[in-house]
């Protein structure tokens, strides 16, 4: 194999993209036309994702300053008592928690006629359901970003057994593979190297580019962050910032 893994690896990745592009187009403008919609009947837009993208989009150059990121920092710390057992990885994991995905919904500062972007690659997991589901019986719209062929192959874990895609308003199927890793060594038992942040990423700034257009259509100029590396760009954020306080776009 010519290139060896890293090869491999881009060619999937090249692969993976232009499906996205291709298949996902009518998807993304769905999502963009409900977001502007809405922001610019004034709702507010959030956004949360549960994986490694979680800052992608925020506060970023050619980003919208309208965007809102909902944050969450668990940490539990307990010393073990002598004779038991390490919880693990597990002791810092909360995306299997109803109870807090519900109670973020709750305590943040979601509104009626608001949207919000939520990013789960499986979907699966009992803390973005009860976000999304919580989030919707208060009014918000939810856009999911996530890969329905994961979260079909995986076992629902929100109470109601279903997954982000089946409770969403609006889609974005990113068409990654299942578990994510993509280029095979058998030697190792298992695939390597994931695409699911790369698609994430695309995905995201896909909608973010088909929301500006949408909103400018409607003739709605939203407030977009510059490179602070420019010469201009801390003055420019400044500004923006400063008009998005006023006029809420």
């Amino acid at each position: 194999m010519s290139g060896g893994l890293q090869a491999a690896w881009f060619r999937e990745a090249t692969a993976a993209l232009a499906r996205l592009e291709r298949e996902a187009q009518g998807e993304v403008e769905a999502a963009a036309l409900l977001t502007a919609e809405r922001m610019a009947a004034g709702g507010a837009l959030h956004h949360f994702d549960t994986g490694h993208t979680a800052r992608e989009p925020v506060r970023r150059a050619g980003g919208l300053v309208a965007l809102h990121a909902i944050e969450v920092d668990y940490r539990l710390q307990h010393p073990l008592p002598p004779g038991r057992e390490p919880g693990g990885l597990k002791q810092s994991y909360y995306y299997d928690s109803e109870e807090l995905g519900r109670m973020v919904a709750q305590r943040s500062h979601l509104r009626a006629g608001d949207v919000l972007w939520l990013v789960s690659n499986s979907g699966r997991e009992a803390f973005p359901l009860a976000l999304a589901l919580e989030a919707r019986a208060r009014g918000v719209a939810v856009v999911a970003v996530t890969c329905v062929a994961f979260s079909r192959a995986a076992e629902a874990r929100h109470p109601t057994g279903r997954r982000l895609y089946e409770v969403a308003d609006r889609v974005i199927d990113t068409r990654g593979p299942v578990g994510d890793a993509c280029v095979p060594v058998p030697a190792l038992g298992t695939p390597i190297a994931p695409l699911s942040g790369l698609l994430n990423v695309a995905a995201c700034w896909a909608l973010v580019s088909a929301t500006i257009e949408a909103l400018m259509a409607r003739g709605v100029t939203p407030s977009v962050y510059r490179s602070v590396n420019l010469p201009d760009g801390f003055a420019w954020n400044d500004r923006v910032e400063a008009a998005y306080r006023t006029r809420g776009i």
